[in-house]
């Protein structure tokens, strides 16, 4: 058994990090709120432009749009992997990482002649696949720190314009979506060229007036759409890193205290040992000297 200045120590230790994770579950519980919010807020908004989209796809008959074009060989294919700045936060990192290096290998066989990059939003990302050997272009990793449309725009801009000029054949989405606080969904979506299958169903219960007609509103609305889909994919992947990091520093700062109290225990015995081996030295030391 450990002596008690060794069981004090380890009390001590484990008391400072329990304030710690403690206190980076509730800096989390707030950021996860706020960015809970931004998603849920977001998502009716990019649900609707899905929706006009759908409609004016439907009903069009002449549309040959750039963006949703095939190219009929496949030179070039990036990845944009979103994972998070910071670490901490469960196996949020190391599942998405995964995920893109099993969807990397599905694009290999599939386009072996082909040239795979990765852009990755996100230091964690960037740092796990650099240290595999992939090829890596970074993004700017602040705008996961206060995402706006703005800052993604600058990203979208740069990867429609590799693309429209031929530079990269497809762009493939893979980031961590957002299910609660506790579940994340890897998720990997061709980005660019838009895979589109015409519908039946109805979008509308009134069928809407379209000016001055469909074609001019999907190459109007087309740029929107993209940088909506970019958008809500960051916006999901941020929610989903604080709900994650949440949930793990929680589950922490429950271990700590498990820990924390084995060692009281632990102690306490160790301490109820000693002062019985004292009280038997006493006693024996005592008959010793009536004898």
């Amino acid at each position: 058994m450990a002596n008690l200045k060794e069981i004090r120590t380890r009390i001590a230790s484990v008391a400072s990090t329990k304030k710690i994770t403690s206190a980076m579950k509730m800096v989390s519980a707030a950021k996860f709120k706020k960015a809970q919010n931004s998603v849920l807020r977001f998502r009716p908004f990019n649900d609707n432009i899905n929706k006009i989209l759908n409609f004016v796809i439907n009903s069009s008959i002449t549309n040959k749009n750039v963006y949703f074009t095939d190219r009929k060989q496949v030179k070039k294919i990036s990845i944009l992997l979103i994972t998070s700045n910071n670490s901490m936060c469960g196996a949020f990192n190391s599942n998405i990482v995964k995920h893109a290096v099993s969807t990397y290998s599905t694009l290999k066989s599939k386009y072996p002649s082909a040239s795979i990059v990765f852009y990755t939003l996100g230091r964690k990302g960037e740092e796990s696949l650099r240290r595999k050997g992939f090829t890596v272009a970074s993004l700017n990793h602040s705008l996961l720190d206060k995402p706006t449309v703005e800052l993604t725009k600058d990203i979208f801009t740069a990867l429609c314009n590799e693309f429209l000029s031929g530079e990269i054949d497809k762009v493939i989405l893979v980031f961590n979506k957002f299910k609660n606080a506790a579940t994340q969904i890897q998720i990997d979506e061709q980005y660019l060229p838009i895979i589109y299958k015409k519908s039946k169903g109805k979008n509308f219960s009134v069928k809407p007036i379209v000016e001055p007609n469909q074609d001019v509103l999907i190459d109007r609305l087309i740029p929107y759409f993209l940088l909506n889909q970019l958008h809500s994919a960051i916006l999901e992947s941020i929610a989903a890193e604080h709900g994650a990091r949440m949930t793990a520093m929680h589950q922490a700062t429950e271990n700590a205290s498990s820990i924390y109290n084995q060692l009281i225990l632990e102690y306490n015995k160790a301490r109820q040992a000693a002062i019985t081996k004292e009280i038997l030295e006493i006693v024996s030391g005592a008959n010793a000297l009536k004898q």
